[in-house]
């Protein structure tokens, strides 16, 4: 290996260490008190290294949310594989196929919590914060790989339109694929921040705060809106069914 070989896995060795100390700090003491000098302290190099590698806080946290949207794009390309090697077996016809791999992407998105806690948490710290913690900048360096995420749920969806399980409707204000796919991850969003109602969930229906039945019944209901039909979406979640009880409904390592 040349010395410029070595020097660039170095750095790229670095980087990822200063990246995943910043998260270590991040989760174990929350945004506040995520510091240069800190990330420092914690690999044992002088706070000036650091700036080597990113030019401010902002910056360090933009690599932070890429890291984490690119852990759970690989988590999507991996339970994907394993529905199409699935669907492509069982043989249920096109159909019910893509209805199928909506209501998987439903029942992935929010198991992300219990397979990359660090990195959903990660997400959902740096979106819903009210600070300016992230510059124009900095921020717009990550949208690409955020649009790319986002694109996975909105893929299915012009999936299940081309094969005719699905319909958009012209004349319905705000119905195209890209309304659609807000309105779906931001419902799936939703269900787990109402499944974190602990105490409520305890006292009222724990079933219904289950972020699983949830998500499950949102997609239900919003793939009939849009024109599913009854059987397709029977024969779908009798596929999704088989999935989950032969273990390739989520990736390897899920709960």
């Amino acid at each position: 290996m040349t010395n410029t070989g070595r020097r660039a896995r170095n750095r790229a060795a670095r980087h990822q260490q200063l990246i995943d100390a910043a998260g270590a700090i991040l989760a174990e003491e929350g945004l506040a008190n995520l510091t240069m000098q800190g990330v420092a302290d914690r690999v044992d190099c002088a706070v000036g290294t650091i700036y080597t590698y990113f030019a401010s806080k902002s910056a360090l946290l933009a690599a932070l949310q890429s890291n984490a949207i690119r852990v759970l794009a690989d988590s999507h390309e991996a339970a994907a594989a394993g529905w199409d090697r699935a669907l492509d077996t069982a043989g249920i016809g096109e159909r019910p196929a893509a209805l199928a791999r909506m209501l998987g992407q439903a029942r992935l998105f929010v198991a992300w919590p219990d397979l990359h806690p660090r990195e959903f948490d990660f997400l959902q710290m740096l979106i819903t914060s009210r600070e300016e913690i992230i510059s124009v900048e900095d921020a717009m360096a990550v949208v690409p790989a955020a649009l790319m995420l986002l694109a996975e749920s909105r893929v299915l969806i012009d999936a299940a339109t081309d094969a005719g399980a699905l319909r958009f409707d012209a004349d319905r204000p705000g119905d195209d694929s890209l309304s659609r796919t807000l309105r779906w991850v931001g419902g799936l969003d939703g269900a787990i921040l109402v499944a974190a109602a602990g105490a409520l969930a305890t006292t009222i229906d724990p079933d219904a705060f289950d972020r699983h039945r949830m998500a499950e019944l949102l997609t239900l209901d919003l793939m009939v809106a849009w024109g599913a039909g009854a059987e397709d979406l029977a024969t779908a979640r009798a596929a999704v069914a088989t999935m989950e009880s032969t273990g390739v409904l989520l990736p390897a390592g899920a709960p």
